[in-house]
């Protein structure tokens, strides 16, 4: 069982582990209701540096980031990073990735605990082209910071004025310089570290420290899922698998429609052109709290018209809420519902609504 790179500094930070596709990771620091109202209320900070990270070096990494994935790379000319979906040549989903131009190289950040599937992908298109692909998942720390008060937090470390839209907030701790890159996956305002490991974890102690004059505190995975579930985040295994593609996933922030080729883009086009799209992320609301791991199908007077994929129980409003494709006839905001899911041969009540990080665009 791996464990992370900070694994000492969180048991001995009071957490509780879990198992996770091969990682010990902690599920919490012994209060899950305080972690998850934590994430509404201040600021919180988590590791998920057990996901996979990928190095990209040499002349013609970028141009074959651009031929394989939905977005456009030369959007890091201006920038340091965006997110890119890779498609099998059906426009399917092999992985949702962070893209970031670190130093003379790309990095990617997958949405899996494992960096081999996305670099056998990779791999795959690499015939003559000058590159260098690198597993570095054990080289560096990616952590982020979640809340409504992550951007004043992120501002008090930069000592600089940071206003919502700064998706690039350079950060000075002693002789270590590292970015806070906004994410806008979640319903709360977010922040990513991308840190290499040894320096990494003197600086994550003072982001630790930090958290303490904003009533903050460290989360593990269970807060976070139920952030995750909240926000209409697909997750690599559930909602990111190659059953879907990115309009159903609701993904295309990540895909350029104004480029040239890449793998996928001529079903990924027909798709938005000749709206083909059968089915769409959804998020649903319980009526019940859920004791059994998804998948669950879901029914709409006798018919079935989905699938519920994530599941989460956030103890702080004592809901229960889940993600779920849904066919797309009845996947609409304005489609006021109660559908019924399938749970160990019982029936549970549930409302459909569209995701409100996607609602907002």
């Amino acid at each position: 069982m791996k464990k992370l790179p900070l694994h000492k500094y969180h048991a001995d930070s009071g957490a509780r582990f879990i198992d996770v596709r091969g990682w010990h990771i902690p599920a919490d620091y012994g209060d899950v209701m305080q972690e998850t109202e934590t994430i509404h209320n201040t600021v919180a900070l988590l590791d998920r540096s057990y996901l996979g990270k990928v190095l990209l070096k040499g002349p013609d990494a970028q141009d074959l980031l651009n031929r394989i994935s939905t977005n456009d790379m030369m959007q890091l000319v201006m920038g340091i990073m965006c997110d890119t979906v890779f498609c099998t040549p059906k426009g399917r989903i092999v992985d949702y990735c962070r893209v970031l131009q670190y130093d003379d190289q790309l990095m990617l950040v997958s949405s899996y605990i494992d960096s081999a599937n996305i670099i056998d992908w990779i791999n795959r298109f690499i015939i003559l082209e000058d590159i260098e692909v690198k597993d570095a998942s054990a080289d560096y720390l990616w952590l982020t910071v979640m809340g409504p008060e992550a951007r004043p937090f992120v501002q008090s470390l930069s000592g600089t004025p940071v206003v919502a839209e700064d998706e690039t907030i350079w950060i000075q701790y002693e002789t270590i310089q590292f970015a806070a890159l906004l994410n806008r996956n979640f319903i709360v305002p977010a922040y990513n570290f991308a840190l290499p490991k040894t320096p990494g974890m003197e600086v994550f102690k003072w982001l630790t420290a930090s958290l303490k004059q904003f009533d903050g505190m460290l989360i593990g995975d269970r807060a976070y899922q139920v952030l995750r579930v909240e926000s209409g985040m697909p997750d690599w295994g559930t909602e990111l698998t190659q059953d879907y593609n990115p309009h159903e996933a609701r993904l295309l922030h990540a895909v350029s429609f104004t480029k040239g080729c890449y793998t996928g883009q001529e079903v990924i086009a027909r798709l938005d052109t000749y709206d083909k799209v059968q089915k769409y992320l959804m998020i649903i609301d319980l009526e019940e709290e859920i004791f059994d791991a998804p998948p669950f199908k879901i029914f709409y007077d006798d018919e079935e018209i989905g699938l519920l994929t994530s599941y989460a129980f956030n103890p702080a409003t004592q809901r229960s809420v889940g993600l779920a494709y849904i066919r797309k006839h009845f996947a609409v905001a304005e489609f006021n519902i109660t559908i019924q899911v399938l749970v160990a041969g019982k029936f549970i009540p549930g409302r459909m609504r569209i995701p409100p990080v996607h609602d907002m665009g």
